[in-house]
């Protein structure tokens, strides 16, 4: 059996997980604002 290889040994773009990392980052702080609107309303 033969390996394959790219032609180049570039690592693969990082492109999808950096857009999931924001994605994700965003849906926290979100949750977390909305977690403290909440707190602040049931304080009041």
């Amino acid at each position: 059996m033969k390996t394959i290889r790219p032609d180049n040994s570039d690592p693969l773009p990082l492109r999808l997980s950096s857009h999931r990392i924001s994605t994700l980052m965003l849906r926290f702080v979100g949750l977390l604002i909305g977690a403290v609107a909440v707190m602040a309303l049931a304080w009041s």
